[in-house]
């Protein structure tokens, strides 16, 4: 296992997917290609068949390329029912990090692939726990 130097000013991002949460340490000022990769590279070590979904036993390939990976915000940090944007990264986003995005630490980023979605529109699927489910009242 590798030694990471987590620097004390890096962000922790939540990155989401599914009902997946990954903690990723980032510097503020890194660019989001470099982020992507660092994602990438996780996902492949934790799930090397793929990334398993809730709802089929069907996995979701891990793509090579960090042109793929499409990463988004919450419309409301508050009320995550709301929906996702995707983060208008550019195509060169070399002066797009978290910073100039406005993100804070501990800020939700939902991601998903564009491999194998031919339509065009991109859709965040990102699951929450159900609070009443896990936790019913004493009746």
């Amino acid at each position: 296992m590798a030694k990471y130097n987590i620097n004390h000013t890096a962000f922790t991002l939540r990155m989401k997917h599914g009902r997946h949460t990954i903690l990723l340490f980032a510097d503020p000022l890194a660019t989001f290609s470099k982020i992507k990769v660092e994602l990438l590279e996780i996902l492949r070590e934790r799930y090397p068949n793929g990334l398993p979904q809730t709802d089929s036993p069907d996995t979701i390939p891990i793509p090579e390329s960090i042109n793929d990976v499409v990463l988004g915000v919450p419309n409301d940090i508050y009320d995550h029912t709301r929906g996702w944007t995707e983060l208008d990264i550019g195509i060169s986003d070399e002066k797009d990090c978290p910073k100039s995005m406005e993100l804070k630490d501990g800020s939700m980023v939902a991601f998903t692939f564009s491999s194998g979605n031919d339509d065009g529109k991109l859709e965040f699927n990102v699951e929450f726990s159900n609070v009443e489910e896990l936790y019913p009242e004493d009746e």
